[in-house]
């Protein structure tokens, strides 16, 4: 095809789009509205994934665990027993390699209040590595973080709720006066406390999931915290509760010891006083959930978990990392044991053979599996959109070109090839769907402005359903920029549009020129 002849098949495609307007219009509204909905939905599914991946490896695990091969394959069981010593060698090496570290013993007990009982997973830590590494201890709602030495617990919101600890942000009128003014040990104390509940009818809450199915007499009943406590209010009330013993909690656990030797294992049922010092509630629904942190050495002698030094993980990231970027290069599973290799070799030490060294990944297939299956979904969903949408544009362009049919048989009589025909529709529907694509792609673009910067507040659902409802996020859903996916969008939706011409026109083609021009 010569210049001309493609100026002369352009110009002619161009004036069609015009000549038919409605159904012009009509064609480009629904490619922009597929487009729009599928580059919306794309972003805030982006938004979560990398809000949750974020949140796995800033509050929950950092970017790399060092654990013996044994604990890795039954993690799920979390056997206390397969766990490691000389840690403090390891830890000193990554931190000559640019690398923080913080240990962890992990294991399951029963944390007992004054008011009842919950099954908790317990982190016991080293206080100032972990406050190096993760971020969750910023987000202490009430109290304060655990301080090596002691025997304070941090535990999250959710068990906290559950087994009455820390400062309730709702209560009933009754629990109210039977549970918090029943703590002050003055009357000074009680007013005080009374001064910073208010009725749920004036605190300005909205009726949301934890209380939508409450009748307006049961919401009557309610005190909400008020909005306009201080921070010094906070921890006046603290104060008041824990001298009463409503923070003092008792931990029952087994303790599970392996026998080098014979590789039996003995179990030992032990009974830890503490106290709740901290109610954690992080962005990650992980942390706010049956989680409770305690100091590591608090558990080392015989009152405690007779630990002896051993740990079950060893978390792991670079001094360099970002809490905004997911781990590069540098915090991978390889680069990691290379550096620890390569400083143990310097100090004529092998690495440790029932040791592995895992990325944050394969701590969390049950993450994963739910983000690939909603991508999946997603996706199959938006399939069928498109598919609706340009079968609406494939029986558009038949009905225009049957319409033209005897304009078709005149072309034809006067010298135009069946192959500019079908490229002068092709490009007539590949402009519709510039046009619709465009106006998707800014439409879509510009409803997620406010969610990337305010997000949706999920924290309600998030409270009924315990925070276990696969994403890692607690409160806000927002969503992310994906150019790719926008680019990709407008290449394909423009790319099927003018495929979908292509095949009316062969068929409109097919007809005798003779026929095509007594057609009506």
């Amino acid at each position: 095809m010569t210049r001309a002849e493609f100026a002369m098949v352009s110009d002619m495609a161009f004036r069609n789009l015009f000549r038919h307007r409605v159904k012009t219009i009509i064609t480009v509204t629904a490619v922009a509205v597929s487009v729009a909905l599928y580059v919306f939905m794309d972003a805030w599914l982006a938004g979560m994934n990398l809000d949750s991946k974020r949140n796995i490896v800033n509050h929950e695990m950092g970017a790399v665990k060092i654990e013996t091969a044994a604990y890795f394959a039954g993690k799920d069981e979390i056997p206390m027993y397969e766990s490691f010593a000389d840690w403090e060698g390891l830890a000193r090496i990554l931190e000559k390699k640019g690398y923080r570290s913080a240990p962890r013993f992990v294991f399951t007990g029963t944390l007992y209040s004054r008011s009842g009982t919950a099954p908790i997973v317990f982190n016991a830590v080293d206080t100032e590595r972990e406050k190096s590494l993760l971020s969750y201890w910023k987000f202490i709602d009430a109290g304060e973080y655990i301080k090596n030495g002691t025997r304070g617990i941090v535990i999250g919101m959710m068990a906290a709720d559950k087994l009455r600890l820390g400062i309730p942000q709702r209560i009933d009128r009754e629990a109210f006066e039977e549970d918090l003014i029943a703590s002050a040990s003055a009357r000074a104390d009680a007013d005080f406390i009374r001064s910073l509940y208010v009725p749920f009818r004036d605190s300005g809450e909205k009726k949301r999931a934890f209380s939508a199915d409450e009748s307006d007499e049961e919401l009557d009943n309610r005190l909400v915290l008020s909005r306009e406590a201080t921070k010094d209010d906070m921890a006046r009330l603290w104060k008041i509760l824990a001298a009463s013993g409503r923070m003092d909690v008792r931990v029952a656990t087994t303790v599970d010891t392996k026998d080098a030797a014979t590789g039996a294992i003995r179990h030992v049922n032990q009974l830890i006083d503490a106290v709740v010092v901290g109610v954690v509630n992080s962005p990650n629904p992980q942390t706010n959930g049956n989680v409770a942190y305690i100091p590591l050495d608090s558990l080392q002698d015989e009152s405690g978990l007779m630990l002896g030094g051993r740990i079950t993980e060893l978390l792991v990231r670079s001094n360099s990392a970002k809490d905004s970027e997911l781990p590069g290069k540098e915090d991978s599973p390889g680069a990691v044991e290379a550096a620890l290799r390569e400083g143990l070799a310097e100090e004529g030490k092998a690495f440790p053979g029932d040791l592995v060294v895992k990325g944050w990944i394969a701590f969390v297939e049950d993450y994963i599996a739910a983000s690939a299956g909603d991508n999946v979904s997603t996706r199959i969903m938006a399939f069928f959109l498109f598919l609706l949408s340009f079968i609406g544009i494939a029986n558009t362009m038949l009905m225009a070109i049957l319409e033209r049919t005897k304009e078709i048989g005149m072309l034809r009589s006067l010298g135009m090839t069946d192959g500019q025909l079908v490229f002068a529709y092709a490009i007539e529907a590949s402009l519709v769907g510039v046009i619709g694509s465009t106006i998707g792609v800014v439409v879509g673009a510009l409803a997620n402005i406010p969610m990337i910067y305010v997000g949706i507040d999920y924290s309600a659902m998030s409270e009924a359903l315990n925070g276990d409802y696969g994403y890692r996020v607690a409160a806000f859903f927002r969503s992310a920029w994906n150019v790719p996916t926008m680019i990709g969008t407008y290449l394909v939706a423009t790319a099927l549009a003018g495929f979908m011409a292509i095949p009316p026109t062969l068929h409109a083609l097919k007809m005798p020129v003779t026929e095509s021009l007594r057609f009506e």
